[in-house]
C-alpha cells in the first residue's frame, strides 16, 4: 500500500512539473515581441488559410493574420503576417507560397539573401512594411503553367500547319531529291574511294616541288647576295656623285650665272650665221654637181659674143 502511494505521488509530481514547464514555455513564447508585414500576391492563393503558419527557411516564425482582395485590382491578394521580431527580415527577404504534401495546403515561406541588406521600411500609403514576392519550386512551376500551356498550344498549331498537304508534298519532294543525290553519290563511290590516293599523290608532288624550289633558292642565294651588294655599292657611288655635283654647283654658281647671262645671249646670232653658211654651202655643192668644170674655169663677165 505504501509502495503504491509513493508511485502515485511520483507520477503526480511528474505531471505537475510537465504542466508547469509547458505553461512556462508557452508564456515565454507568447511574450516575445512580434512584427507585422504585408505581402501582395498577383495570383491565386488557394490553400492558404487564416492562422496558417509562416516559415523562414523552413522554421516556423509566425502566422497569417489577414487575407483580403485589394479593391480595384481583382488579381491582387493582400496577405498580412505576424512574425517574431527576431526574424531577420530585410530588403533581401522574399516571400513565396509553399505547398505541403499532396493535400494542397499552402504556407508562407520567407527566404533571405546573403550580404548586408537594409531593414524594411513602410512605404507611403501602406500599413506595414511590404515583403517582395518571388515564386520558387512548385509554386513557380504552377504560376508559369498557364503561359507554358499557351506556348504548347501555339507549338501544336504550328505543328499542324507543318503537316499540311502542301508541306507534305514539299517534304516528299525534298526526300526524293535527297534520294537522287544519294544515288548519284553511290554511283561515284569508286571516284570517292580513289580521292584519298589522289590527294596523297598531289601532296607528294607539292612536297617535291617545294623541295626543288628550296634547292634552287639555296643555289641562287649567293648570286642574290652579290647582286644586292652591287646595288648597295652603286647606291653609295650615286650618293657620292650627287654630293660632289652639289659641291661643284655651289662652288661655280657665280661662273655659271655669268655664262648663262653673257654667253647664251649670243647663241641666236650664232645659229643664224650657221644657217646662212649652210645654205651657201648647199648651193655650191649643187653647182659643182651640175657643172664640175666651173671649179677650174671661171666664166668671164666682159666677153663679147660673136655674131654668125
Amino acid at each position: 500500500m505504501r509502495r503504491d502511494l509513493l508511485v502515485g505521488l511520483f507520477v503526480s509530481l511528474a505531471l505537475a512539473i510537465f504542466v508547469a514547464a509547458t505553461v512556462w514555455l508557452a508564456g515565454n513564447q507568447g511574450s516575445e515581441p512580434t512584427t507585422r508585414y504585408s505581402i501582395y500576391f498577383q495570383k491565386d492563393v488557394s490553400g492558404l488559410m487564416m492562422g496558417g503558419p509562416v516559415f523562414y527557411l523552413g522554421v516556423e516564425v509566425g502566422t497569417v493574420t489577414r487575407m483580403d482582395i485589394i479593391p480595384g485590382d481583382p488579381m491582387s491578394v493582400r496577405v498580412d503576417i505576424e512574425v517574431r521580431e527576431s526574424t531577420p527580415v530585410d530588403t533581401g527577404t522574399t516571400a513565396s507560397l509553399l505547398f505541403q504534401g499532396v493535400t494542397g495546403v499552402a504556407v508562407v515561406n520567407l527566404t533571405g539573401e546573403p550580404g548586408q541588406n537594409l531593414p524594411l521600411k513602410t512605404p507611403p500609403g501602406h500599413e506595414y512594411p511590404v515583403i517582395e514576392v518571388r515564386d520558387s519550386g512548385l509554386a513557380a512551376l504552377l504560376s508559369g503553367a498557364p503561359m507554358l500551356l499557351d506556348k504548347v498550344d501555339a507549338l501544336l498549331d504550328k505543328a499542324s500547319t507543318l503537316v499540311s498537304a502542301e508541306n507534305q508534298a514539299s517534304i516528299a519532294g525534298t526526300l526524293q531529291n535527297i534520294e537522287s543525290v544519294t544515288t548519284t553519290l553511290k554511283s561515284r563511290q569508286d571516284d570517292f574511294a580513289n580521292l584519298p590516293a589522289n590527294l596523297n599523290a598531289t601532296i607528294q608532288e607539292l612536297r617535291t616541288l617545294l623541295g626543288e624550289f628550296q634547292t634552287g633558292a639555296e643555289h641562287i642565294r649567293p648570286e642574290l647576295q652579290a647582286t644586292m651588294s652591287n646595288i648597295e655599292q652603286m647606291s653609295e657611288n650615286l650618293g657620292s656623285l650627287t654630293e660632289r655635283l652639289d659641291q661643284w654647283t655651289q662652288t661655280n654658281n657665280t661662273d655659271m650665272s655669268h655664262f648663262l647671262d653673257d654667253g647664251l645671249g649670243q647663241v641666236p646670232a650664232l645659229v643664224s650665221d650657221a644657217r646662212t653658211t649652210l645654205r651657201q654651202l648647199q648651193m655650191l655643192l649643187q653647182e659643182l654637181r651640175e657643172n664640175p668644170s666651173s671649179l677650174l674655169y671661171k666664166s668671164s663677165d666682159d666677153s663679147v659674143p660673136l655674131e654668125p
